[in-house]
């Protein structure tokens, strides 16, 4: 099933890498369009365009066995739901998020559980609402 010599252990660690580096261009599309709105006077598309980044990164990290970054795209995503594009740039909640984000995706590793919840209980939480909206 596998090419000769390549084991699945071997593929997974591949696709992981494929992965993480994915996710380094959509954190970087995603920081860069904070950037924009922050000059711009209409951040519509860059509020847009950061939250279909964000929405990717939630629904591939499970997959690639990150689910850290599954739960907190899922928690900023909801945090964003009781914003507007003119927070992107300037609401300083966003910054924890990206930076959680960032540190996964920089060492590759998934945090054990007692560090995720420590990632967790430091974001902005969503308003108990932004499920609904």
């Amino acid at each position: 099933m596998f090419k000769e010599g390549i084991t699945e252990e071997q593929i997974i660690a591949n696709l992981r890498g494929e992965f993480l580096e994915d996710a380094r261009r959509r954190l970087a599309i995603m920081i860069e369009n904070r950037k924009t709105a922050e000059r711009e006077g209409d951040p519509q598309s860059a509020f847009t365009t950061f939250k279909a980044e964000l929405h990717t990164l939630k629904g591939m990290g499970q997959s690639f066995g990150f689910g850290s970054i599954t739960m907190i795209s899922r928690r900023l995503e909801l945090y964003l739901k009781t914003r507007d594009a003119e927070c992107l740039g300037a609401d300083v909640a966003i910054q924890p998020y990206m930076t959680a984000l960032d540190r996964i995706v920089d060492t590759g590793d998934e945090p054990s559980d007692d560090e995720i919840e420590t990632l967790l209980d430091g974001l902005a939480a969503p308003a108990d609402d932004a499920e609904d909206r």
